[in-house]
This record gives structure tokens, C-alpha cells and sequence, in this order.
């Protein structure tokens, strides 16, 4: 899950930018690398009716900006009738691909932050 954006300006101000739009969101930074030009945010959760999904958000910038989503979902183990109430009742599966609709709810708020700071989407052609 990654998003791609066109720059013209310094990378380090850049960094700077995406950072200022990710903490104007209210996300958390973790890891600020303006050496390796790289930014994670702490782990966020989102709930849907069922399912619990822990993600971060990972910007790294080269010759583009690579805006990531990594994530995992909590699953409820059924099979874990021998451990009453002990460990192993939740498992933590890593999520390749979120539903699109999460995917937009995550992804709108950053790309609108980034285009009013005049960095551009790059449209992947399907």
C-alpha cells in the first residue's frame, strides 16, 4: 500500500513538510531521519465493526516521495479453548493489502495535506 508524489524543492524542507502534515493530522512521529531522509509514525489503531487493525505510516524520500502504509490485524484464535484467559487468545496477522475503502480513509487526509504544500500524486497507470 504506497503512494507516490513529485517534488521540486529541497529534500531535506520536504521531509520537513510531510512531517508538519503528518503531526497537523494528529499523527505521532516515532523515527524523524533527516539524514536518511525517513519518517514512521507510531502505531495507530483503527477499529471496523469486527476487526482491529494496527498501522503505521512510512514516508521515505528519494527521487520521489513513498508514502507507505504497514499494517497488521488482530484476529480473535478460536482454537485457544486450553488457555482460559492466558496468552494466545489474540493473534497479531500482518496485513498486505487493507480494503480500499480503509486504504482512502487513510490516504486522502495525507495526499490533500501534501497538495495544498504543492506536492503532486503521481497517477500509476493500471
Amino acid at each position: 500500500m504506497v503512494r507516490q508524489f513529485e517534488y521540486n524543492m529541497p529534500k531535506d524542507e520536504l521531509l520537513a513538510q510531510c512531517k508538519a502534515v503528518l503531526e497537523s493530522l494528529d499523527y505521532e512521529i516515532d523515527i524523524y531521519a533527516p539524514e536518511s531522509y525517513t519518517l514512521i509514525t507510531k502505531s495507530i489503531q483503527f477499529r471496523r465493526i469486527l476487526r482491529r487493525y494496527n498501522y503505521v505510516i512510512y514516508v521515505q524520500v528519494t527521487d520521489k516521495v513513498d508514502v507507505y502504509i504497514a499494517a497488521e490485524r488482530s484476529i480473535f484464535n478460536r482454537g485457544s479453548e486450553s488457555s482460559l484467559g492466558g496468552t494466545g487468545i489474540i493473534i497479531q496477522q500482518p496485513e498486505n493489502a487493507l480494503p480500499v475503502r480503509l486504504q482512502n480513509r487513510i490516504f486522502s487526509p495525507i495526499e490533500y495535506g501534501l497538495s495544498r504544500k504543492n506536492i503532486k500524486r503521481i497517477q500509476m497507470l493500471q
